[in-house]
């Protein structure tokens, strides 16, 4: 009996725990068609709806209301290729998702004209609110795409104008937190629950961001980013009531897909009227990344459980060490031209190192060098239905992901989940439609 109701309590906190995500597509993608076709080479050439989200400063100069609607899609050919094809430990691959996104900027008018501008956004996957998995590290999974495109996103920014040619951004990226407490109570004797008590807040968490744009003339702007690093946090406690045998206390708690520390120095400038060329770096603190796998602790306590000595031999719990990753320097370099005040072409590269050692102990968290090639382009045309009086541009962007072949083998000959090597590529197209007024 006190098997099966662990059992169930177990299933239950599993899954009530894996509710909410956090880590931000955005960063994995790009927010907006146009970001997306610059790589998310942004920070110092944010001056769409993209800087809503990348440089909240570069907001400053809209003088008009911007609201923009956007698709995206995620096509995963990511493969794992294992030396063991026996092993018990199956891969786990990512799933290809479309989403949604939302953006407004808004200047205000007034005494705060030309000073004050407010941006928003939206992100949200197609079909789902939010998707959280976590696979038990014995599993091969790559980190970076395992779940973490398929989150609700959002968040909220300021852009203040200090000076002639010197702005900064303030703003906070939404979160959530899940705490919950599951209580039953049990009578043994009649086999039955007396009680069964259940009760989860889904808190909301801010996280702060933070930018700088400064613009020494027309032709030069340098930008600077900082988004704190994301991390959820989940519990439930659940505590299974035996009645004169005792308490049975199981406890569900961790972080799921986290995001660390982005840093983001940019510089933009126009070395001719049709040309503006983009170099970017991000410095990423994954040093830091929290254990991925969910904490399980099972204390049982009561005069029974006591003397039968099932306290000590039921109670125990997981203490997985961190993941050991390390801090990356990503680069990025983008170019827009526009060949006619209608028309923009626009491309972008960056490279990304592995974050992820040879898993050759326990773990298989698997990561890749990678390079990522994009385009995109800006058709401005007058709205044929009349609805709105200027003209209204149409985004359109396609980007590539190339995770580099990769293998490592395992230190233990016998290790039942063996090596392996593993790679492929991610496709990501997005259309949108944007106007200001």
């Amino acid at each position: 009996m006190t098997r099966k109701h662990t059992l169930r309590a177990l299933t239950v906190c599993a899954a009530l725990a894996a509710t909410a995500a956090q880590a931000n597509p955005w960063e994995l993608f790009g927010f907006t068609p146009r970001a997306m076709g610059m790589g998310g080479t942004a920070t110092a050439r944010s001056d769409d709806l993209s800087g809503a989200y990348y440089n909240p400063a570069a907001m400053i100069g809209h003088t008009k209301t911007e609201f923009g609607f956007s698709l995206s899609g995620n096509f995963m050919a990511l493969h794992i290729d294992r030396t063991n094809p026996n092993s018990p430990n199956s891969s786990s691959l990512p799933d290809s998702q479309e989403r949604a996104e939302l953006a407004l900027i808004f200047p205000m008018g007034g005494l705060l004209k030309d000073t004050v501008v407010l941006g928003l956004t939206l992100g949200h996957p197609i079909g789902s609110l939010i998707r959280v998995q976590t696979v038990d590290e014995s599993h091969p999974q790559f980190y970076m795409y395992q779940s973490k495109p398929q989150r609700f996103a959002s968040s909220a920014t300021i852009g203040i104008k200090i000076m002639n040619g010197l702005s900064i951004g303030l703003g906070a990226q939404i979160i959530a937190e899940q705490v919950g407490t599951v209580k039953f109570n049990v009578d043994v004797a009649a086999k039955r629950f007396v009680a069964r008590d259940i009760t989860i807040d889904l808190n909301t968490k801010p996280r702060p961001m933070a930018s700088l744009l400064i613009e020494p003339n027309d032709w030069l702007r340098i930008g600077f980013s900082w988004r704190m690093e994301t991390s959820l946090y989940y519990a439930q406690p659940t505590d299974l009531n035996l009645g004169d045998i005792g308490d049975i206390n199981l406890n569900v708690e961790g972080t799921a897909q986290f995001w660390p520390h982005v840093f983001s120095l940019g510089v933009a400038f126009k070395p001719t009227r049709h040309w503006n060329i983009t170099l970017q770096a991000d410095y990423l603190l994954w040093q830091r990344a929290t254990r991925d796998q969910v904490q399980v602790s099972i204390t049982p306590s009561g005069p029974v459980l006591d003397g039968l000595g099932l306290s000590d031999l039921l109670g125990f719990g997981s203490a997985d060490p961190a993941p050991g990753f390390v801090n990356i320097l990503q680069p990025r370099l983008a170019a827009e031209w526009y060949p006619t005040d209608n028309v923009t072409l626009r491309g972008g590269v960056w490279v990304r190192p592995a974050i992820t050692p040879d898993q050759t102990g326990t773990t298989n968290y698997l990561d890749n060098f990678t390079e990522s090639v994009s385009l995109g382009f800006t058709y401005k045309f007058p709205d044929l239905l009349k609805i709105f009086p200027d003209p209204v541009s149409l985004d359109l962007a396609v980007s590539s992901i190339f995770a580099n072949e990769r293998s490592y083998a395992k230190r233990q000959a016998t290790d039942a989940t063996g090596g392996a090597s593993f790679g492929g590529s991610i496709w990501t197209v997005g259309a949108g439609l944007r106007y200001q007024y």
